[in-house]
């Protein structure tokens, strides 16, 4: 849909939980916040399948290699740290045997145990567990239940002590609850001077925080005077435990930074414009080039702080009334995509940056945009048509994005807490600024924001 706003929704499976908290993660990207105690000690488990998948592949290092039980649901799994220590933090990376029903146990001598952690509803993937600090040399993972016909198998079995809280990589995180949850997210409208004023309506509204607060670098000469002050509310949404977006609604190379929308954003170039634009050496080519490197210092900024972002550098490719889209083919709007994205990436040497491919429900043919599986991370589609969050929509997200994570870009009228759970594989869903209090009740959001499948801020994990 055409217009000056848009936002991000994710969905964490609440656990029963006796102490401590869980979350998850994926890939074998995912890090922590301090040292592995686990690692290359000794372990002792209550089987080993015969296929050579042995226990000590659990704690390797390497998320290739696994240990696998025998097909029998009372299993154990210890790990001696080889002396006591404090632990506070514990990660389990399932392979598809996991364990439905499990529980974390603390000892200090391999008889008397304490459990600190006990789990009756999961789902598998990986848990990302903390609990309060305690004395212990000896862990235990002890499963119950078998979710599969298998037995359990763990890719890696870590553990980290008192200071060091497990910690994830936003598209890690992302790419594991695919089809569990779905991170609901706000993007805030100009102006840039209060780059956080819908998200603290929403928290007055549901008494929760987005899990994704969006920003947008925009064009006008106020909002292009505070680009600071929305940078600085990113890193202090990062910090505060939010996924952060920045966006670029942004003025077209052919005229002055600051500008506006109707003739600025909302413009078209010739052809011969284009192809200037996207020749390296052009003179557009060149005053694009100069735009990245000012765009450039705010995300280093960023990444200096340590903030990770979901970068959508060209929302709505397909909708043509925005001057740098609605050209499909390789050398069109996918082209621009690339430039800026190598820019950015390969001369200006940024790493924080997860790539948005996002494009708007006008048709369903939108691979004739796609810039290359190589420069983009998440696939995003913009729900505005009145049909809404069809299942066609969504078969076609998958099929495009072929085994890449999918979100709900921007929308107006929020999914429901049904709607989520029949296409969950939508990982995050962002409603976009004012709409979203155009066209939904305070009920409806409240509905959205408490249901279990989707995730608030609150029920993040750290993230890395």
């Amino acid at each position: 849909m055409v217009k000056k706003s848009r936002t991000l929704l994710i969905v964490l499976v609440m656990f029963s939980l006796v102490f401590g908290s869980v979350s998850f993660s994926s890939s074998s990207k995912v890090e922590a916040a301090g040292v592995n105690l686990a690692r290359g000690k000794q372990v002792t488990v209550s089987s080993t399948e015969a296929s050579g998948n042995i226990a000590s592949n659990a704690v390797d290092g390497n998320t290739s290699t696994r240990w696998a039980s025998t097909n029998a649901d009372q299993q154990y799994y210890i790990v001696d740290l080889g002396a006591v220590q404090s632990v506070s933090s514990v990660i389990l990376r399932w392979e598809a045997a996991y364990a439905k029903q499990f529980q974390i146990q603390t000892s200090t001598d391999n008889i008397n145990w304490t459990t600190v952690y006990s789990n009756y509803s999961n789902t598998g993937g990986i848990n990302t567990i903390t609990f309060p600090s305690t004395t212990a040399r000896y862990v235990k993972m002890y499963a119950f239940q078998r979710a599969t016909t298998y037995g359990y198998s763990l890719y890696e079995f870590e553990i980290y002590g008192s200071g060091t809280q497990a910690s994830t990589g936003v598209l890690d995180y992302i790419k594991s609850i695919s089809g569990k949850q779905t991170v609901i997210g706000m993007h805030n409208r100009e102006p840039n001077a209060t780059p956080a004023v819908q998200t603290e309506k929403i928290k007055s509204i549901t008494g929760k925080y987005p899990g994704l607060w969006s920003g947008d670098l925009l064009f006008s000469a106020n909002d292009v005077n505070n680009r600071w002050n929305m940078i600085y509310e990113a890193k202090k949404q990062w910090d505060n435990g939010a996924i952060v977006q920045v966006m670029m609604h942004v003025t077209p190379p052919t005229q002055a930074d600051a500008g506006n929308w109707e003739g600025g954003v909302v413009s078209h170039l010739s052809d011969t414009q284009w192809k200037d634009l996207t020749t390296n050496g052009g003179t557009l080519n060149k005053a694009w080039k100069a735009r990245l490197d000012n765009y450039a210092q705010y995300l280093q900024y960023l990444e200096d702080n340590n903030v990770t972002v979901l970068f959508r550098p060209f929302h709505e490719m397909n909708q043509g009334v925005f001057w740098w889209a609605g050209r499909p083919g390789s050398t069109g709007t996918a082209e621009l995509y690339r430039l800026t994205h190598d820019y950015l990436v390969k001369t200006k040497g940024l790493t924080n940056l997860v790539w948005v491919w996002d494009m708007q429900d006008l048709d369903l043919n939108w691979n004739v945009y796609n810039p290359g599986s190589a420069y983009w991370d998440i696939f995003a589609l913009d729900v505005y048509n009145p049909d809404g969050f069809t299942t066609q929509k969504y078969n076609t997200a998958l099929s495009v994005a072929n085994g890449k994570p999918i979100a709900i870009g921007e929308c107006d009228v929020l999914p429901t807490p049904s709607q989520l759970a029949a296409q969950p594989k939508w990982a995050f869903a962002m409603s976009w600024a004012e709409l979203t209090f155009e066209k939904n009740t305070n009920a409806q959001i409240q509905t959205v924001y408490n249901a279990s499948n989707v995730i608030t801020r609150d029920e993040l994990p750290k993230l890395k």
